[in-house]
């Protein structure tokens, strides 16, 4: 009989234990998932940011450019739709800045900051092209993309060769725009 209630308070202290295990397993896998779960919403908040200042930068720049190429006699109509069209793009870079420089990191914030303290996004502003570069580079970095990527391809994605890269920017790796050359292939201030 002592035997059977050895065996029996052994089996309660077991189930015990295991009911405990589980638990703790529980807790801290809920808790993991939550932390988890968090990041990957702020991810995703950073990147839609991210995302919608590229479309309003994008659109901003198309309108300017099509107000420009209108006909001295073109339609008032048209001159407002491109000026609407082109408020909605500045009210959403607007938007986006905010939302890069509270979803980004330190040096995300501290990007939007300077070009905002320099008068804001300019797409003829060589600087401004190349701080935006790396604020894009910055949120990859953010996300956990960490290939090295150079700021001056992103800024070459960004303008081509409309602008001129800012003085800094010119001994890093900019890939050749003559037509002869392969675009595969490093120039030569390419770094191997």
């Amino acid at each position: 009989m002592k035997i059977l209630n050895i065996l029996t308070n052994i089996a309660i202290i077991t189930a015990c234990i295991s009911l405990v295990s589980a638990l703790a397993v529980a807790v801290i896998t809920t808790r993991a998932n939550r932390r988890l779960e968090e990041r990957k919403r702020i991810a995703q908040l950073a990147t839609d940011a991210f995302l919608d200042g590229w479309k309003a930068i994008v659109e901003v720049g198309t309108c300017q450019n099509l107000v420009a190429e209108l006909p001295p006699n073109a339609p008032a109509e048209r001159h407002e739709e491109l000026s609407a069209r082109q408020r909605a793009a500045n009210s959403l870079w607007t938007s986006a800045k905010v939302r890069m420089a509270l979803y980004g990191g330190s040096n995300v914030s501290r990007l939007v900051a300077k070009i905002e303290v320099a008068g804001g996004f300019k797409s003829d502003d060589s600087d401004k092209v190349y701080d935006l570069a790396c604020i894009f580079i910055q949120i990859r970095k953010d996300l956990g993309l960490n290939e090295k990527i150079d700021p001056v391809h992103i800024f070459q994605a960004l303008v081509g060769d409309r602008v001129d890269l800012p003085a800094h920017a010119r001994q890093r790796r900019a890939i050749s725009s003559s037509p002869a050359g392969d675009p595969h292939q490093l120039s030569a201030t390419d770094e191997l």
